[in-house]
């Protein structure tokens, strides 16, 4: 454990303030989102084993947080909270991964946040996940997840919500979940605001003429391929067989001015009139997977990619590489629309 975490460990709760905790904190999207609501809080706990998301974490917030590897905690250590806040890990659950689900380590998770919530007895449980959650299974994953809430006295409500309704232009689709306790609030159930804005496009978020993480030369042939420049014949280089041509072309895209979506699987066109697709990026350390603007020819800056995941333009991720910074960004909680819902919790339970 970090020395400079004792800057939030330990805080009390008075004046209707509710303290929270957060668990697999990321880089704090959550607390982010929850800073920005209307809900009365105080962080008193953050817990993350990635170090490298100390250091962006510590850069923004001034304070480090718990290292401790998750499973090693004892809850009876842990200060007191009346709310719980964890996007747990989703790779177990998603479609992109292998869906082990709890065969997978990081699936079992969820079951070390209930022990933790059996013996802290939070009023509030608040979980973020892929929507194949909710599918993982046969329904049978979620299901385990609901009824082990169900059984510790919560009562549960859940939505999934997509972040372009929430003015950040990036379609991502989540599911959240909120577990009340049931001696505190009854059975009340969480009204989840659907959507606080239209679609929000790609195109006004982007900051043209930054040339700060440029394409390769390859890259260069893929445009122009692409763009109906060359031929196949005429690259300099072989064609992998899925770079042969585009895999995808969304609706009303001009191939001059778009943005390509690298996938193992191959090479999408997305118009920059719609909301960025899920951003999921595979990082190699070269910035080959990061997504490309065809009529700049460059990959997105890092100041494209923190708006497209709803983060403030003052988050620096000065303090790690730029490798890292895209997987942290890539792997976070949209702070707005945490804000959203937590707003929802208040006026829901008049908090």
């Amino acid at each position: 454990m970090s020395n400079e975490y004792s800057c939030i460990k330990g805080a009390k709760g008075d004046g209707g303030v509710i303290r929270y905790a957060e668990f697999c904190t990321g880089i704090g999207g959550f607390r982010l989102g929850i800073e920005q609501s209307a809900l009365n809080t105080k962080l008193v706990y953050a817990n993350e084993i990635d170090t490298c998301c100390e250091n962006t974490y510590k850069r923004n917030f001034g304070c480090a947080f718990d290292s401790s590897d998750i499973f090693c905690l004892n809850p009876i250590g842990l200060p007191d909270f009346e709310m719980m806040c964890a996007g747990f890990p989703c790779q177990p659950f998603s479609q992109a991964g292998q869906e082990r689900g709890f065969i997978d380590p990081r699936g079992t998770v969820f079951f070390k946040l209930l022990e933790i919530i059996l013996v802290k007895r939070p009023q509030i449980v608040f979980f973020e996940n892929v929507p194949n959650l909710i599918r993982h299974n046969g329904g049978k994953t979620y299901k385990i997840i609901c009824m082990s809430l169900e059984n510790a006295d919560y009562e549960i409500s859940a939505e999934v919500l997509d972040s372009t309704f929430f003015g950040i232009p990036q379609s991502r689709p989540r599911v959240y979940i909120i577990a009340l306790r049931k001696d505190t609030f009854g059975s009340k159930k969480i009204h989840f605001t659907n959507r606080r804005t239209q679609k929000t496009a790609l195109r006004d978020y982007l900051e043209l003429g930054d040339y700060s993480i440029p394409i390769s030369d390859r890259w260069q042939e893929y445009i122009d391929l692409y763009t109906n420049k060359i031929s196949p014949n005429e690259v300099s280089f072989t064609l992998p067989k899925t770079r042969k041509s585009l895999e995808r072309i969304s609706a009303s895209c001009d191939l001059s001015d778009c943005v390509f979506q690298i996938r193992s699987s191959g090479i999408r066109a997305y118009s920059l009139d719609e909301p960025f697709p899920t951003f999921a990026v595979s990082n190699s350390g070269g910035g080959a997977m990061i997504p490309v603007l065809s009529k700049e020819r460059r990959h997105l800056n890092l100041t494209e990619m923190r708006r497209i995941m709803g983060f403030p333009e003052w988050f620096s991720f000065d303090a790690v590489s730029r490798t890292d910074a895209i997987k942290q960004l890539a792997n976070a909680v949209c702070p707005p629309v945490i804000s959203s819902i937590c707003n929802d919790i208040q006026k829901t339970l008049q908090l």
